[in-house]
This record gives structure tokens, C-alpha cells and sequence, in this order.
């Protein structure tokens, strides 16, 4: 692969994942602050929310309620001794549910 080839994949997916964090913010009402670090594809500062790409990700593709990574965000930083991850909160999971 050459070396125009890998810095139009880089561009191509820095756009992809600007978009992403775009889409997520729009959706939910937030400012996009950016990335962490400047690592695109990393965690993003959306308002004063702090969310890994992966979640946005997923928020995006399933279509999930807006405000429901929210609730996520709260409801594991009330219980710092347990946490569950977004993925598994969208198909019911509750800290409450685990021991």
C-alpha cells in the first residue's frame, strides 16, 4: 500500500469518526469539544460528557433513545464500586442487577 493510499485512509477515517461525534452531539443536544488528546477515534468531549468512540458508535448505529447514554454516564458514576458498559445497559443491564 503506498504511502498516498494510507494518508487517504487516515483522512477518510478522520472524517468518518468527526462525523460520528458530530451526529452523537446534534442528536443529544451537546457541543462537540473535540478529542482527547487530539486522538481522533479516542475519547470525545461532548459538552462536559467524556465518551469513548466505541459508545458513540453504538448510540449511533442502534439508534438508541436520546438521553439514555446519559442516564449510563450517572448511573455508573453514582456506584463507582461497580459499573456496567453502555453496550450492556441498551440491552437492559442495570447495576442494580449485579451483585
Amino acid at each position: 500500500m503506498g504511502t498516498m493510499k494510507i494518508k487517504q485512509l487516515k483522512e477518510t477515517y478522520e472524517f468518518a469518526c468527526n462525523e460520528y461525534v458530530q451526529k452523537f452531539c446534534n442528536k443529544q443536544e451537546m457541543t462537540n469539544e473535540g478529542w482527547v488528546n487530539d486522538d481522533v477515534g479516542g475519547i470525545a468531549l461532548c459538552s462536559d460528557f467524556y465518551f469513548n468512540f466505541h459508545d458513540i458508535v453504538w448510540d449511533i448505529n442502534s439508534k438508541q433513545p436520546k438521553g439514555q447514554i446519559i442516564d449510563w454516564y450517572y448511573e455508573n458514576l453514582d456506584t463507582p464500586e461497580k459499573a456496567i458498559n453502555y453496550y450492556s445497559y441498551t440491552k437492559g443491564l442495570r447495576i442494580a442487577d449485579i451483585s
